[in-house]
């Protein structure tokens, strides 16, 4: 059976040389039993502090935790049935990989919960499971970096936690590595149906991995839901900026009828959008959420947005153009195929807006 979480009004607070700060300010979210759920944002957000509450290894200064409706905020460590993935691996230099992933089960044998049988059955399997069930008697300086890894996944998976935890577990993998652990990560999600809380700072991996996505700044959670609905519909800038790298152009609305939305920006030129979910007066200021792959190189017409070439990327995949809008509307930027002609420094553009993907932010 797999475990849910609720966190109600967390609050963490610490105190430094008289100075008082709250690192986790309010945060309230449901985690879904069998869920891979990631905390997600910048150094100092609060995304840390959150997981080890979570884990029973920082004390809430008021709040409550939920597991699967009972209260376990004031409940140890030992109680929870979590179990916690570093980032530094923490395996015992002197222990085999077998007897690292043992070590949990081994403890529990000492309370005479489980046969010598059992373990050794438990760790083959899980071994297996993360494809180490030819390095069991190795040491762990016998290892890369991406076995170390597994077999500190397999150490926290073989007690079968109902939660497991997840505190930015890849950071000190190469990119390659990154990759090939993420998609792990899924297939080990997938197999075994447990709960999953993870903590990164990388955008990329969150939207590659997670159920849901909770970004956080300043200790409290700027928006909660699924990568699609944080990725297209952010809810404020900041949300916006910070995944997937968003160009947001000041505007103001212009006019609204039949559905569709009219918005002006600073330099005059206007941009018909449909079907937007704002409750934006005419006039009211906005800003117009821009992403890279959602403008296109098109011919001067109604609704085109004009600018010049600033610089151009070459990005492998594509071809990233900085376009400076005209008369100082702002300046965004256009993934173009490298297998169309390159548009020189300096000319004259008109950028079609995909009207499907802008997103229209209210201040």
């Amino acid at each position: 059976m797999t475990t849910g979480i609720e966190l109600k009004n967390l609050r963490k607070m610490y105190e430094s040389h008289g100075h008082a700060a709250w690192a986790v300010d309010g945060v309230d979210m449901t985690i879904g039993a069998g869920k891979f759920v990631t905390l997600l944002g910048p150094s100092g957000c609060g995304k840390t502090t959150t997981l080890r509450m979570i884990a029973g290894l920082e004390i809430p200064t008021s709040g409550q935790i939920l597991r699967d409706g009972m209260d376990i905020t004031d409940q140890p460590v030992t109680d929870r049935d979590m179990r916690m993935v570093f980032q530094d691996f923490a395996l015992f230099p002197n222990m085999t990989v077998e007897e690292n992933v043992a070590f949990g089960l081994r403890v529990r044998r000492m309370k005479g919960s489980i046969s010598e049988s059992e373990i050794r059955k438990r760790v083959a399997q899980f071994l297996d499971l993360v494809h180490l069930a030819d390095h069991g008697q190795k040491k762990p300086h016998q290892l890369s970096g991406g076995q170390k890894q597994r077999v500190s996944l397999a150490r926290a998976l073989v007690t079968d936690p109902k939660v497991v935890l997840f505190d930015e577990p890849l950071g000190s993998l190469d990119a390659n590595l990154r990759k090939i652990m993420q998609i792990e990560l899924i297939r080990l999600h997938r197999e075994l149906g447990k709960t999953f809380i993870y903590v990164t700072h990388d955008q990329d991996e969150a939207m590659a991995m997670s159920d849901a996505i909770a970004v956080m700044s300043g200790g409290k959670v700027a928006q909660f839901g699924a990568p699609r609905e944080i990725y297209d519909r952010p809810v404020n800038r900041y949300v916006a900026s910070f995944i997937g790298h968003a160009h947001i152009v000041d505007a103001e609305v212009d006019g609204r009828e039949s559905g569709e939305l009219t918005l002006r920006l600073r330099n005059g030129e206007r941009v018909a959008l449909p079907h937007q979910n704002t409750t934006a007066g005419v006039g009211s200021p906005v800003g117009l959420m821009l992403r890279a792959e959602d403008l296109t190189f098109a011919d001067q017409a109604p609704g085109a947005i004009g600018g010049r070439i600033a610089d151009s990327l070459y990005r492998g995949e594509y071809i990233e153009y900085v376009v400076e809008l005209h008369g100082g509307a702002g300046v965004v930027h256009v993934h173009s195929r490298t297998d169309t002609p390159l548009v020189r420094h300096g000319a004259s553009v008109a950028l079609k807006v995909n009207p499907a993907k802008a997103h229209v932010l209210v201040h």
